[in-house]
């Protein structure tokens, strides 16, 4: 008897509209979701007719029947010309559903990427059995993707088996993403209630959640591989999670697009590969407000924020590193590359083996964002084991030549606030985020823990440099010395607004306590 699981759609799936705040019009919707995910960044920083649009980038989008037959675009709409649509699962009715999820991936107003024409929509039970995963059918493998054009998987939906099945899917599907190298997003549910179950446990996608923060954020369970591992992966603008999982799916569309379109990285067979895709999404977003991994002394085992995983999904700051370019680390200190501000690896390490990387900086860095990830890889008898390596990721300073271990770092002057290491036992994801790292001599350090099986990870790094010196640096060079001392003085008694630091109207002995506190 052919097993078939129930699908549940999510409080997302049946509802037709996505609102950031119920008062705003569509328009101030697409407008907010354009500048939180970086859009409007990443224009002002390229030009207008330079910024990528998913064009050439296949999608595929996987959608649970809406009554009956229905899970398809209503492709009549205005917003779906010039596009093409496969359906492997036969031809659907018209969702609702889909159409929002497809106009926030694909629609050619409403999208971050809405040139994104080849669209292969998939039925979620379909998916599961026959059309693609295969499950509950031994060795078969998942069958190919229909388009090699196919980037990018969404899932907005949620579901479950209720027995084994559960996890032998996911297995599956971390497979299937990782042997195609293709970004998998998965929508987490909307409330805890009604959590998901797929595609939301995967290893090697990204599940999203919304800025909203009503999503379910509770941990993988035991009855998936790997429990304990943190979810969602990342957030998207919106309230309801099918239709940020879409807004995801179109900022990965951007990214990909940017490594077909310039030369570099066309020309470096690594680039779009799965773990380096992800690490670059997640070192790529962006943490502002409450945003916690919840560091003691500088250390965490929990590395991603509980209810905003990485945080934003930003394509600015990701373009920014997929065009800093890969720069391979090394297994000595000695040998490792001085890397540039932004920039990616896919980095090998053997058992007991250590990666490093080197950079210095003359000037305090605004922000660092590191993110490590490695893919599980299935076993493919009967995709219910497999093997999964255990690495941690470590910010070090580095003194007359030699690495040295951080000891609290906001306790010793090195950086403002955040975590400079790394170190889940559970999760396929490490993460350094730091708020304003003092001048130095500084490494990377990426340590392989466990003895399963080699293979590669994706590392991606952001250093955003700060454009404003100490306190009491009054000539720009980042230095608080004679020479800003001498501005000092020859202002004493004054009300020079450049040199009264404390702003009471005079410079004097007060301005002159904290020039001398942060003397370089």
């Amino acid at each position: 008897m052919t097993i078939r699981p129930q699908i549940m759609l999510s409080a997302a799936a049946v509802l037709c509209g996505m609102s950031i705040h119920q008062s705003q019009s569509h328009a101030e919707t697409v407008a907010e979701v354009r500048e939180l995910v970086g859009l409007n960044a990443l224009t002002d920083r390229l030009g207008v007719g330079q910024v990528p649009t998913g064009a050439g980038i296949g999608i595929l989008q996987c959608e649970a029947s809406e009554g009956g037959a229905n899970w398809g675009p209503d492709t009549s709409l205005a917003d779906f010309n010039g596009k093409s649509f496969t359906y492997p699962a036969g031809s659907p009715g018209v969702s609702s559903h889909a159409t929002n999820v497809a106009r926030w991936m694909y629609g050619s107003s409403w999208s971050v990427a809405p040139d994104i024409a080849d669209v292969f929509v998939y039925e979620a039970n379909s998916f599961l059995f026959t059309g693609f995963l295969r499950t509950g059918q031994g060795s078969l493998a998942p069958l190919s993707l229909p388009d090699a054009s196919i980037k990018i998987m969404n899932h907005s939906w949620i579901g479950q088996f209720g027995n084994s099945n559960d996890a032998q899917a996911v297995n599956r599907f971390d497979y299937a993403i990782l042997r195609d190298n293709v970004m998998g997003m998965n929508g987490r549910a909307n409330d805890a209630a009604t959590d998901s179950r797929f595609l939301a446990y995967a290893f090697n996608s990204l599940t999203v959640g919304t800025t909203s923060g009503t999503h379910a954020t509770a941990d993988t369970p035991s009855d998936f591989d790997g429990p304990g591992r943190m979810k969602p992966d990342i957030i998207a603008p919106g309230a309801l999670s099918s239709y940020t999982t879409g807004v995801a799916s179109a900022a990965a569309a951007l990214i990909f697009d940017t490594i077909q379109n310039d030369s570099v990285l066309a020309a470096d067979p690594l680039a779009p590969r799965l773990p380096i895709m992800k690490a670059v999404l997640l070192a790529g977003a962006s943490r502002e407000g409450d945003w916690t991994n919840n560091p003691v002394d500088g250390v965490t085992a929990r590395p991603i924020d509980e209810i905003q995983g990485a945080g934003i999904i930003n394509v600015d700051r990701s373009h920014q590193i997929i065009t800093g370019y890969r720069q391979t680390g090394r297994l000595t200190l000695e040998e490792a590359p001085e890397i540039s501000l932004s920039g990616f690896d896919y980095a090998r390490t053997n058992p007991g083996q250590t990666k490093w990387w080197r950079f210095s900086t003359a000037v305090p860095l605004d922000e660092v964002s590191i993110a490590l990830t490695w893919p599980r890889i299935s076993s493919t008898s009967t995709y219910a084991s497999y093997s999964l390596m255990d690495i941690d990721l470590e910010l070090v300073k580095i003194v007359d030549g030699v690495a040295e271990s951080i000891v609290d770092g906001v306790g010793s002057g090195t950086y403002e606030s955040g975590n400079h290491q790394s170190n889940s036992q559970v999760d396929n994801i490490e993460l350094i985020s730091i708020r304003g790292l003092a001048p130095g001599d500084y490494a990377i350090r990426m340590d392989r823990m466990n003895s399963t099986q080699t293979t590669y990870g994706g590392l991606a790094w952001l250093f955003i440099e700060s454009d404003q010196g100490p306190i009491g640096d009054f000539n720009g060079d980042f230095l608080v010395d004679g020479q800003d001392l001498a501005m000092l003085l020859s202002a004493w008694g004054s009300d020079d607004p450049d040199t009264d630091i404390n702003g009471d109207g005079t410079v004097g002995g007060a301005d002159l306590t904290q020039l001398l506190s942060n003397w370089s």
